[in-house]
């Protein structure tokens, strides 16, 4: 894990449930531009129990991809919004 996916994930981990955060917004906290960065980031979550990575949604208010754009995964993220009473 590189420290730049260490500070992402610290990060991730300060959203209350019930909030979302975009990946912008996960980039200027950790000091970066870097925001699709941040996304692969995401992408390679090795723990989705503890980084809750469902949170973060791309800045137009969609849930954006979840382990790649899959269809299925989109789904998978939609629904962990909605269990989380953000949707």
């Amino acid at each position: 894990m590189t420290d730049f996916q260490k500070k992402v994930y610290e990060e991730v981990k300060k959203i209350p449930k019930g909030e979302t955060r975009t990946y912008k917004q996960i980039a200027t906290a950790i000091g970066t531009k870097a925001y699709r960065a941040v996304g692969q980031a995401l992408k390679r979550n090795p723990d989705p129990e503890t980084i809750p990575c469902f949170r973060v949604i791309k800045s137009d208010g969609s849930p954006g991809g979840y382990f790649g754009n899959d269809k299925k995964m989109i789904k998978i993220k939609e629904k962990m919004l909605k269990a989380d009473k953000i949707v």
